[in-house]
């Protein structure tokens, strides 16, 4: 009975090793360096499969360096063709070494379509008050400069600039709380979202969210305003023009400055 037994695995083992040497992957056949001789097809498949996810890779957009103002040129992605690297590694010789089939996934857009892009909306209001109210100014617009927002994208104030806390330089300074002028951190902030509300406007942007301050502000023409807090009200605006946009921010001479730029709309 034991050398029965002993019989039937040692048959197991020669028909599995026959069925590898006819229909597996030929001696010293290598992929990525890797010796995978033997292997069935299935077994290929899952070790393509395997590889294939390890370099996908997602293309990269063209960016804007926030610093610099800098375009950085988009990257093509990767994808593993897993069916063609899968029959070239059967199809392989003996001792022949077989890459992955690669293939190169295109970004949508282009630099080109960043550099080609000009004003179509801008806008400007005048600084006053402590100089608390014009350090958090300075810092929210800079915050703001330089951003990137592809068609059909939801623009979020509140997500681009962040919480304004003191941790990330923001002062005290008067705010408009529940219709009274009180102090909080970030005070001021809201003359930069109420001069990118404009902005938006005059580039003809759809307005997503806005909201009136509970009493009227001096920077803006009454009804002109965009109140904004972290975590409630936000000023949302649509990219809806089939380009992208490009919002500029700064701040000089006394003033905020906010630019739009897109592509100019023909006649």
């Amino acid at each position: 009975m034991i050398t029965f037994f002993i019989s039937l695995s040692m048959l197991s083992v020669w028909l599995d090793s026959f069925i590898r040497d006819i229909y597996g992957v030929k001696p010293g056949v290598k992929l990525e360096g890797q010796d995978i001789s033997g292997l069935l097809r299935e077994e290929v498949r899952g070790l393509v499969m395997e590889m294939a996810m390890q370099e996908w890779l997602l293309p990269q957009e063209p960016e804007i360096d926030k610093k610099t103002g800098r375009i950085i040129p988009e990257k093509p992605g990767i994808i593993v063709d897993v069916q063609s690297t899968i029959n070239n590694v059967m199809q392989a010789q003996a001792n022949q070494s077989v890459a992955l089939v690669r293939n190169s996934i295109p970004s949508k857009y282009r630099s080109e379509d960043l550099e080609k892009l000009s004003t179509i909306g801008s806008y400007s209001t005048s600084i006053y008050g402590t100089q608390q109210r014009s350090s958090n100014i300075a810092l929210a617009a800079t915050a703001l400069d330089n951003t990137v927002v592809w068609p059909d994208q939801v623009f979020s104030f509140n997500e681009i600039v962040g919480p304004r806390t003191p941790e990330r330089g923001y002062l005290p300074a008067p705010v408009i709380l529940m219709g009274a002028n009180n102090y909080d951190y970030g005070g001021g902030v809201c003359q930069v979202s109420s001069t990118v509300y404009n902005a938006a406007l005059a580039a003809e942007l759809e307005i997503i969210e806005r909201h009136p301050h509970s009493k009227p502000v001096h920077y803006v023409p009454a009804n002109r305003d965009a109140a904004v807090a972290y975590g409630g009200y936000d000023l949302r605006i649509r990219n809806h023009t089939g380009s992208p946009i490009i919002i500029k921010s700064h701040v000089s001479e006394g003033r905020v400055w906010v630019s739009i730029l897109g592509e100019e709309k023909e006649a």
